[in-house]
């Protein structure tokens, strides 16, 4: 199974923009006391420095993204991608349910 380029990138652009949203909404849910980081690795950087969290989970997603753009020509990122895109979807419905929970 191989992508296209156009839809590979489409799909690493995506895995960028979950992660931003995964940021901001576990920022916010632990802010308001709501829910925690579920990465024990984060959640020593989120309890020692919160712009370290952020810039720590945002460069770490764009450099993996820009590895996989870079070897997009190998069965292996396109073998790659469907798992990490998966789980940050996954990622991304558990913080609509937080909202749905915490909002209605």
């Amino acid at each position: 199974m191989r992508f296209s380029d156009c839809t590979f990138g489409r799909t690493l652009i995506l895995l960028i923009i979950l992660n931003i949203i995964d940021t901001i909404a576990t920022l916010y849910w632990v802010s308001e006391g709501v829910a925690s980081e579920a990465n024990p690795i984060m959640q020593n950087w989120l309890q020692v420095n919160v712009m370290g969290f952020v810039i720590v989970k945002l460069v770490l997603v764009f450099a993996c993204a820009l590895c996989l753009w870079k070897f997009r020509r190998r069965l292996l990122a396109h073998i790659l991608i469907v798992p990490v895109i998966l789980i940050y979807l996954y990622v991304f419905v558990i913080h609509c349910y937080i909202a749905w929970l915490s909002f209605t």
